[in-house]
Order: C-alpha cells, then structure tokens, then sequence
C-alpha cells in the first residue's frame, strides 16, 4: 500500500526581479545578515503546492544587522504591504529571506527554525506554511543571477521539518516585481472618532463600487452587483471558486456605520467559530471581504486534505 505523504509536493516559481533585488541587497552588506519579506501567490495543484514569489519588501530604515544576526522593520514591512494589497488584494506574505554568505553557515540555523516555526504556528499567520529563501554563500567570479547561491525552504504548521525544496522544481520567470505604484501610506481614519472616514460622501460610496468592480471583475469574475428588493440594499454575490476545484455561493453585503460603507462575507452555513467571526468583521471594501473569504476556506480545505478529514462547512 503507497504511503501517504505528510507534506505536498513543492513547486516553486520566483520571478528573476525578485532576485535581483535579493543579490542586490546582499551586496550592500558584505559583513553583516540582511533579508526581507517575500510575498506572492499560492495554490494547490493536486497535491503539490505551487508557490509564486513575484514580490520582496526590503529589511526598512530601522533594520538591525550584524553578522551573525538580522531584525527586520516590521513597521515599515506592514506599510508598504498594506499599499501593495490595496492595488493587488489576492497578494500574500509567503515567507521571509534572508542570507549567510557572510558567515558561511550553509542551511537554516537553530535559531531561524525556532524564529519561522513561531510564525507559521501562530493563530494570526495567514498561510498554513511559511517559505524561506536563504542565500548561504557568494560565488567568486560569477555575476548576474549566478553570483549567489541560495536554497529555499518551506516549514508547515504543527510540523517541526523545514522541507528543502529540489532545485529542479525551481523556475526562474521573467515577470515585473510586485511593488506599489502610489508611494505614500494608504490613508486611515483621522482623530480619535474617525470623522474623515464617517464623513464619506455618495461619492466616496461610488468610488468604493467602482474599485469593487474593478477588484472583483479580476479576482472573481463571476460576482454580480445586486440590490435587495425588500431592503433595498446593496450587495455582492456569485461563486467563490476554491483550491479544491469546488465552489460557494456567497454574498458580500454593504453596511454603513455612522457614514462609513462596510462589507461583511455571507457563506450558507458558518459552521465553526472562526469562520463565524470572520463573517461577523467588517471590510473597508467587497474586495477585502472576499479575499478574506477566500483565504481562510482555501487554508480550512489545505490543513483538513493535510490531515485526511473532511472540510468543516457545506457548498
């Protein structure tokens, strides 16, 4: 009888900008660790996990380096992830590179496992996995993209293995890197009641529409906008297609709280508390609830096929 695999198998694409901008950040510090964020996109494919890192955010201002050791600038990390999800709201945070080759210890320390085990099992980790680029050493004579030689890993929740994937299921591709266009913070509500946010007018609510129908006319083509003949309120429905190949008949209804449009995700049934809470949060915009929708039904499907049990809500 053919063993089942406790992990999938992994394919991992990596956009060659975003090595780029590894290499060139590990020549700026040729004495001390450096690193960043990774970001991108995931599926699953039968049962490989196909991983898609088009995005990498630098260490930041406040970043703390020696050679032995690296701090990122969460601070700033969150920022510009938070501009780039606007623009792109499917966008992850796949994991977190960083380099050895000023040390020359040639895998993950004990130290980085502990730091990326902590993350992939904390309850607010987005991803049942985490993925980790390390650079482990500078080649001597060669240039380009042949400069450094790097090894990527990828840890799963309640797992202690990093698993090491095979070079040959690398690919390199030629594709722009994930970086936001409008280089400023997105802005929030002003003063300690949110009077800028509270204050939108019909056509701040028309402008909320117009990027839902942009947003959802990419990410989930199939979505209508409806209004309720017996309320008369506006929302969101259609077809939420899942990894699994299935999908779920949701809507995304509008809400307004004291001026301020919000969207809650409404799937048939809720069972389980998480996902009950979840529906029960409001979003700035349909596009965020049902990128939050889907996230967590695609994680539910990935760690309930993991573990061999049925997923915990009906289609």
């Amino acid at each position: 009888m053919k063993k089942k695999r406790e992990v999938p198998a992994i394919r991992l694409t990596i956009a060659r900008e975003v090595l780029d901008s590894v290499f060139e950040e590990c020549d700026r510090y040729e004495r001390e660790e450096t690193g960043g964020r990774v970001l991108g996109h995931f599926a699953l494919d039968q049962d490989t996990l196909v991983i898609q890192a088009t995005g990498v955010i630098e260490p930041g201002p406040r970043a703390r380096r020696t050679n032995t050791s690296f701090f990122q600038d969460g601070e700033y990390q969150e920022e510009v992830f938070r501009r780039i999800e606007v623009e792109d709201p499917a966008i992850e945070h796949l994991g977190n590179w960083h380099t050895h080759h000023v040390n020359g210890y040639p895998r993950l320390s004990r130290g980085d496992m502990e730091t990326y085990r902590r993350i992939v099992n904390h309850r607010l980790h987005n991803l049942d996995f985490f993925y980790a680029l390390l650079v482990t050493n500078r080649n001597a004579g060669l240039t380009g993209l042949d400069r450094y030689a790097v090894r990527h890993y990828v840890l799963f929740r309640g797992r202690n293995a990093a698993h090491e994937i095979d070079p040959a299921d690398v690919t390199v591709v030629d594709q722009p890197r994930i970086w936001p266009r409008k280089h400023r913070a997105t802005p929030g509500p002003r003063g300690k009641d949110g009077e800028e946010r509270r204050g939108q007018s019909g056509s701040m609510s028309l402008a909320v529409r117009a990027r839902d129908k942009v947003v959802l006319g990419v990410l989930f083509p199939s979505f209508e906008p409806r209004l309720s003949t017996r309320t008369g309120t506006f929302f969101w429905r259609g077809p939420l297609q899942l990894i699994d190949g299935s999908a779920i008949d949701i809507k995304i209804a509008e809400t307004k709280d004291k001026g301020a449009l919000l969207y809650h995700p409404i799937v048939p049934s809720r069972s389980g508390r998480h996902l009950a809470e979840l529906c029960a949060t409001a979003f700035p915009s349909a596009g965020h609830a049902a990128r939050a929708l889907e996230s967590y039904l695609n994680r539910e499907i990935f760690g309930a096929r993991r573990r061999g049990e049925a997923r915990p809500w009906k289609s």
